[in-house]
Parts: C-alpha cells; structure tokens; sequence
C-alpha cells in the first residue's frame, strides 16, 4: 500500500474513532431532541446552505419549535419560536447563560478569565462591574470621544478615496473598529503606566 494510501486511511480511522466516541459521549448528557438525520464528521453543516435563516425555518416546519442539530462537533439546539426564546432567554436565562468552553479562548486568554469567554458566575459578574465602573461609565466613554471623532475622520476619507471604485464597507469597519481599540489600548497602558510610576516615586 502507497504510504500516502495509508496516511489517508490513518486519518479517517482517527476522525471515525473520534466522531463515534464524541456521539457516544453526548448520548448519555443530552436528551433526545427531534432533528435531521446528521452525516459523519460534518454533522447537518450541508443543511445550512447558502441562506442559514430560511433552511433553519424549513427545519422548523418539519421538526418543530425546538430542534437539534450537529454542526460539525458543536452540538446546538435551534429555537425558532417567541415561546421558546422566552422560556431560554428570560425564564430559564441564569441556567443558559453561561458560554461554552473553547479552546483557543481557554489557552490564550488566562484560561477564559477574561469578560468575553469567562463562564458565568462570581468571576464574570466582578469583572463586568469593573469594566461598567471604569471603561464604560458616561464619564469615561465621553473621555475617549476624540478617539472615536479621529477613527471616523478615517473613515470617511478612506470612503472619499474609493468613491470612484467598489468599497468594502466591512473591512473598513474592521479598520475603525480596530484604531479605536488600539488607540484606546495605548491611552490605558499610558495611563496605568504613569500611576505605577508615581506609586513607586511615593514609596
């Protein structure tokens, strides 16, 4: 057998392996929900099509208010009623509100500590309340507003530059969103920088 034979067939024994222990897992912790019969590794992602939202609403019809899907290994239940996302968002909003464990969030960001990726809990409320009480009060944010005044200027001479040409908004939104963090970055390290400077003068 060609070694390349035999690299192929490694891999999709370890991805078979691993796709049968995953589904066997998940068996024993979620209970059985109506959904579309799901294709090995892929899951129901070829059911997603082009337009999300109207084969959601198909899946809908077909199966119900509450469905459930695998999307690769990611399973999700879909909620596509009023009713539903009442019960999920506002009745049982403290049971679902936590985020799920990722990865790459765990290993670069202090082990999900920070307010984007960090579980719901003791830990997360504190670190919202510093954030509302020292980034986001009214006091604060009208303190940046030249940061945001300077990025918009930006903004808008990119755009008159490509008048004459197609514009993509989103990457020049990106780019706004992105001087603003990191001209806000830079204030907050300047700022924290010269108060551990003074506190060393003191001592």
């Amino acid at each position: 057998m060609d070694p390349k034979q035999w690299l192929v067939a490694s891999i999709l024994l370890v991805l078979a392996l691993r796709y049968l222990y995953n589904k066997n897992s998940k068996k024993k912790n979620i209970k059985h929900l109506p959904g579309p019969p799901r294709l090995p590794i892929i899951g129901n992602l070829h059911q997603l099509g082009q337009h999300p939202h109207l084969s959601l609403h198909s899946l809908a019809k077909k199966y119900g208010p509450i469905f459930y899907l695998q999307l690769g290994e990611i399973p999700t239940v879909v909620l596509s009623s009023p009713q539903m996302a009442r019960e999920a968002m506002k009745t049982h909003d403290l049971a679902l509100a936590t985020r799920p464990e990722i990865f790459a969030a765990k290993h670069l960001f202090y082990n999900s500590s920070d307010i984007a990726f960090s579980p719901y809990g003791a830990h997360w409320r504190n670190v919202r309340k510093v954030c509302i009480l020292e980034l986001l009060s009214a006091k604060r944010v009208q303190s940046y507003g030249f940061v945001r005044e300077q990025e918009v200027v930006k903004l808008v001479r990119r755009v008159a530059e490509s008048c004459h040409d197609s514009i993509n908004l989103s990457k020049l939104l990106n780019m706004y969103a992105n001087g603003v963090v990191l001209y806000l970055e830079r204030i907050l390290r300047e700022e924290t920088g010269s108060m551990s400077g003074s506190g060393s003068k003191r001592c």
